[in-house]
Formats: C-alpha cells, structure tokens, sequence
C-alpha cells in the first residue's frame, strides 16, 4: 500500500490544480527529513511507511487556512503543526489527570487521546483525524478525534494510504468518499451517512457534500 502514496498524492494534486486552484495554493512543499523525524522522535512507536510517503510528498497545507482537502471539512497539518496539536491534546489529558499511555489495540474506541495518536488533519471545529499506531491489525488506522465525544466511532480508513487512494478515486469520479465506512457504519447500525461527494466553488475551492 506504501508505494501507492505517492501516485494517489500525484493524482490529487494534480486534480486540485486543474479543478480547484484555491485549495491547490495551500500545499505546500514536501517535509524535509529532519521534520520528519522531529515528529518520530515524539513518539513512542515508528510512524507508519505509509504517512511517511505522505509527507515526503506533501508537508500538509498552509497553517491556519479553512480551506479542507479531506472529507468533511479536515485541513492536513504540516509536520510542525502535527507536533503542536499531538502535544496540546496530550497536555489537556494531563490537566484533568487522563491516563495517556498507550493501551488497547488500533481502532479501540478511547476515551483519552493517547501518546500513540499522531494528528494528521483538523476541521477547526475541534475535530483531528488522527492516526491510530497501536498494535494490531488496525495499526495505522485513520480516525476522528472529537473534542467532546473523544474517540467513540469506527476508523474511517484502514491507512493513511487507503484515505489518500480513496479520496484521489472521489476527486477523478466524481462519486462519493468514505463509502467503505459508511458501509461499516450501516452494520454497526448507525443510520448516519459519513459518505461525501467532492464539489467545486465557484472560486475554486474544493468541498465535500454530504448527504
């Protein structure tokens, strides 16, 4: 899956430009090794090949924009931001005394934000997508962390790899994301549809409609 990052990277990108130039401008260069490893050396497992890929091909968007490539509305963090918005969640589980440390298995719920989730993306809203670097067959699982539910829903993507492969596959189609997870949301009996279909502004800002 790793060696699909960067094709899926190069397929969005490459549409964003053509189609949504305004969010195309926030990308911004690939991160450099040393932030890279700035982020490893916070954590207490190895980041996974896949968001490595990522990152060696994009170093997320410009900080502080609202423009979202992911869906619904999250904005990818730069390498800098992922260390701030790791330690400041960490930092507020410590104040009201939270256990951090790593436990349980990729992809079980929590109730803390833990020392093996590494932010990938935010929403402004208080909402991160963050990876899940536990052990198990979930390892490098993408989920939302809600600032008040905490994580207490399905991942959302198997990989960091998955997400990139089926947002690319949303953009160049024209069908919606996340169908997977709404598929397993259904079993799960959530009667809440997660899948979103990629739409353009007229200013050139890419959206995600949900239904």
């Amino acid at each position: 899956m790793t060696s699909q990052v960067p094709q899926s990277w190069q397929l969005i990108a490459t549409w964003l430009a053509e189609h949504a130039p305004l969010t195309a401008s926030e990308m911004r260069p690939p991160a450099s090794p040393a932030a890279i490893k700035a982020v490893q050396r916070q954590l207490p497992v190895r980041l996974p090949a896949d968001l490595v890929a990522w990152w060696e091909s994009c170093d997320g968007f410009t900080d502080g924009t609202v423009y979202a490539l992911l869906p619904e509305i999250h904005v990818p963090l730069c390498t800098a931001r992922v260390i701030e918005a790791r330690q400041s969640q960490l930092d507020l589980e410590a104040k009201f005394g939270s256990p951090t440390a790593m436990t349980g298995q990729a992809g079980e719920l929590s109730r803390a934000f833990q020392d093996a989730f590494v932010p990938i993306a935010e929403d402004h809203c208080g909402q991160l997508l963050f990876v899940d670097l536990r052990p198990g067959p979930l390892h490098g699982c993408v989920s939302e962390w809600d600032h008040e539910q905490a994580f207490l829903a399905l991942p959302i993507w198997d990989s960091v790899a998955a997400m990139l492969t089926d947002v690319a596959g949303a953009l160049q189609s024209g069908t919606p994301a996340c169908l997977d997870f709404a598929r397993r949301q259904r079993a799960a009996g959530s009667t809440a549809d997660p899948s979103a279909v990629p739409i353009v502004t007229p200013d050139g800002e890419l959206e995600w409609s949900c239904s």
